[in-house]
């Protein structure tokens, strides 16, 4: 695997977006959504509270360590009559990307979205690489 030399200022940048708290969303009609990251023996397990998109609506992938989830909802009330007196539209997009701490194997990534919860489980690459020394 090769380095990610622009990793860290990814880092930094989401990190300064976060400080600014609903100020940028409110700006860009998008929102961040908190995860939860566990590291099982061979697997990493994303879990994020998305209510309120269908399973179709998700673009999700991987670029060496880093996850992002995408989603995009649109939906339009509309009345067969024409003398309506009002017609709402929404539209609602969520994005993150997330560096995820360890290398993983994302061509065997799944993910399942139930009750508003989308789950995203990642193998963990076995590092060949890795030799460990005896100390004497």
């Amino acid at each position: 695997m090769q380095p990610n030399y622009f990793s860290d200022f990814d880092d930094l940048f989401e990190r300064m977006n976060q400080g600014f708290g609903t100020m940028g969303r409110a700006v860009s009609g998008s929102a961040d959504f908190a995860v939860d990251i566990a590291h099982h023996d061979d697997e990493l397990v994303v879990t994020a509270d998305v209510p309120g998109f269908e399973k179709g609506e998700f673009d999700i992938s991987i670029d060496d360590d880093r996850l992002t989830v995408r989603a995009e909802s649109e939906m339009e009330s509309s009345s067969d009559d024409d003398s309506y007196v009002r017609r709402e539209r929404h539209h609602r997009t969520v994005r993150r990307t997330i560096h995820l701490p360890v290398a993983v194997d994302g061509e065997n990534a799944t993910a399942t979205y139930r009750n508003g919860v989308l789950t995203v489980t990642v193998p963990v690459e076995a590092d060949g690489d890795v030799r460990h020394i005896d100390v004497e």
